[in-house]
């Protein structure tokens, strides 16, 4: 499993003319809970978090999860590459694993759901969950992490969908696909029920 993250401070840039310097603690919490679901998802045996962000390395250290530094902020897409290629691994005769690349600001994912994304994937050589508006995408599957074959930003769901990916049709997911770009994110997560970091960071956030 794969969880690109921005540096904190350059995260949920859209978010900040409404949360102001509560921008930053907003992505560190909306990571902590993504990162915190996964962990807590039987089906994922492994967590690689890829960022050159030196705070989100040392988060993923102590909850357990692997880090792979990136030298400069290139994009999701490059981060996915970059941690598709470590889950590879090198060398013939190596033996790879199926790869899932996770949106870092899933605030209401809940591993059930994860789960259940991860099944309908594995019958598929790459699969993509389309998120909440249909636009983008918040997960992304490969069989082989060789053929993940990232194109997310943007029309994302349209672009995957386009080189091959299967579309997971899964409705009973709904914090699987919701990731946060605008403040009215935060109300639909609250209604799924929050994690408990973004839980704690709304209290002091505007009503």
């Amino acid at each position: 499993m794969l969880l690109p993250v921005k540096p904190f401070a350059l995260g949920k840039s859209r978010l900040g003319s409404w949360a102001g310097a509560a921008r930053r603690d907003i992505a560190r919490a909306v990571f902590l809970d993504t990162m915190d679901a996964i962990l807590h998802t039987p089906e994922v045996c492994r967590l690689i978090v890829v960022t050159a962000d030196p705070e989100a390395h040392a988060l993923a250290a102590g909850a357990g999860a692997e880090g792979i530094h990136e030298a400069s902020v290139g994009g999701l897409n490059a981060a996915a590459r970059l941690g598709a290629a470590a889950a590879a691994g090198h060398g013939a005769g190596v033996r790879t694993d199926p790869v899932a690349v996770v949106a870092a600001d899933l605030l209401a994912l809940k591993p059930r759901e994860l789960a259940s994304v991860l099944a309908e994937a594995s019958r598929h050589p790459r699969a993509v969950l389309a998120d909440h508006r249909g636009h983008g995408s918040t997960v992304l599957t490969a069989q082989d992490p060789s053929f993940l074959l990232p194109g997310f930003e943007g029309a994302s769901r349209a672009r995957h969908a386009a080189n091959g990916a299967y579309e997971i049709a899964h409705s009973g997911v709904p914090g699987a696909r919701l990731d946060i770009d605008v403040p009215g994110d935060l109300a639909l997560a609250a209604a799924l029920g929050l994690g408990t970091h973004t839980a704690a960071v709304q209290a002091n956030l505007p009503q």
